[in-house]
């Protein structure tokens, strides 16, 4: 059974390269079997070849009793096997996505901090085939779609995963003929848990209509993944042709992305998501339908996604983008002669001068005849009923928006300049139809702006 499962481990290192070049790796290490076992196994494999840290993240969700002991075995085999060990403490709070899932990602953030200050190229995890089937159902009942159903890679750097293709009894085995001990947590026995009761409930049902449920599903797994590499290929030529970088996200030409397959248009929606978000944790197939049902509503709909980010349709186009409060009803600032305004996107600066061409002015700037301005000077945000003066009048300001055709999810990021009798320069979008400098002016005022991206 050892050598089986060695030779097993091996081959999976091998057939992945997980560790071709590596001198220093963090093993994930909480104490459990699947831990001891990967530990035991990589220094049968490697020796001192590679240099191992054993990091144990205590989440502090059980009780310090258990804890103790569990940074107890940390610390034993760190000095059985001769490697250096971490314990370290993260806060979990629970919140939308539930305590698993921010333990989970805390815990993954902790690691990677981790092996980024000890210079680890590679973090290695426990995960086991059990655990590999078990998120398929997971994933499959969460509805995750194709890319949700290959969770768990062998390889997904710097993590990698040498023990993906053993059960979880032969991991037992395995400890029990090596006599080794390990920690127990009670809580997998709880079937309360989503997981639990999947490895308790459901997955015994398979087995009795297929006793090879696992290899099946693994085949199936891997099956998906060499559909999915084929498809991201194509998605990503049609991303290139139909998404346009943004500062707060990324514009999609939906109209256009509905001609091509409904494979492309979700992997499309979806890259946009993980580009913005760092991955797809916690998107389900739902929110990618939202997004898609932007293409039959009118512009200015919006629809809210998880993780604060949202999806607006602009006129023939769809904004995705992460939820910005932008500088709405927050901004009132002074703007005082000779010196500059920092107002996060672009500073602005007025100035008096005695001449200029107007020839040569460029849009970044406006000028004013000084003496028919009204001091102070104010930088602020746009307000409802802001009115600006035009030729023939006055005109909304949110008229003159759009016809600009300022997208909607920018307007709230909007600054207008103005002085006591009203807005003088709806910056860099829109003049005030008076203050206009003649041969007659004396001092000019030269108001300019700079984009700080």
């Amino acid at each position: 059974m050892v050598d089986k499962i060695l030779e097993n481990v091996k081959n999976t290192i091998d057939e992945y390269k997980m560790f071709r070049g590596v001198q220093k790796a963090v093993i994930g290490f909480s104490s459990g079997p699947d831990s001891v076992c990967l530990v035991d196994i990589l220094k049968s494999l490697y020796g001192n070849k590679i240099k191992f840290s054993l990091v144990y993240i205590n989440h502090g969700l059980r009780s310090n009793r258990i804890l103790k002991k569990e940074e107890r075995l940390t610390e034993y085999y760190a000095k059985k096997y001769q490697c250096d060990f971490k314990i370290i403490k993260i806060t979990v709070i629970k919140g939308k996505k539930g305590i698993e899932a921010e333990a989970r990602e805390r815990r993954y953030r902790a690691l990677i901090d981790y092996a980024q200050r000890i210079s680890a190229q590679r973090i290695v995890l426990g995960h086991n085939l059990d655990d590999l089937i078990e998120t398929f159902f997971i994933n499959l009942i969460r509805g995750s779609g194709n890319i949700g159903l290959q969770a768990v890679p062998p390889v997904r750097l710097p993590f990698v995963r040498p023990m993906i293709n053993v059960r979880k009894k032969e991991i037992l085995e395995y400890l029990k003929k090596r006599k080794l001990k390990f920690s127990k947590d009670i809580s997998n026995l709880n079937t309360d848990i989503r997981r639990n009761f999947i490895r308790y409930k459901i997955i015994p049902q398979f087995i009795k209509l297929n006793p090879n449920i696992y290899e099946t599903i693994k085949r199936e797994i891997e099956i998906l993944h060499n559909d999915e590499e084929f498809l991201q290929k194509i998605v990503e030529r049609v991303y290139k042709k139909l998404v346009y970088r943004k500062k707060d996200g990324f514009t999609l030409d939906l109209g256009r992305l509905m001609y091509y397959n409904k494979a492309i248009v979700n992997r499309v929606v979806m890259k946009i998501i993980k580009e913005l978000k760092g991955d797809l944790s916690g998107i389900e197939s739902k929110h990618i339908s939202a997004v898609l049902s932007l293409k039959d509503k009118s512009s200015g709909r919006k629809v809210i996604l998880p993780y604060n980010l949202y999806a607006q349709r602009i006129f023939d186009k769809v904004f995705i983008g992460i939820k910005n409060e932008g500088l709405k009803n927050k901004l009132k600032i002074k703007l005082k002669i000779g010196e500059s305004v920092d107002i996060g996107r672009f500073v602005v600066k007025g100035e008096i001068l005695k001449n200029f061409d107007l020839k040569k002015r460029q849009d970044n700037c406006e000028v004013f005849d000084f003496s028919q301005i009204y001091p102070p000077l104010v930088l602020r945000n746009r307000t409802e009923g802001d009115i600006v003066k035009i030729k023939n009048g006055t005109k909304k300001l949110k008229k003159i928006l759009n016809e600009k055709k300022v997208p909607a999810n920018e307007r709230n990021s909007v600054v207008v300049l103005c002085d006591r009798k009203g807005i003088l320069w709806v910056i860099g979008i829109y003049r005030a139809y008076r203050a206009f400098i003649n041969n007659k002016t004396k001092d000019i005022l030269k108001v300019a702006l700079e984009y700080t991206y």
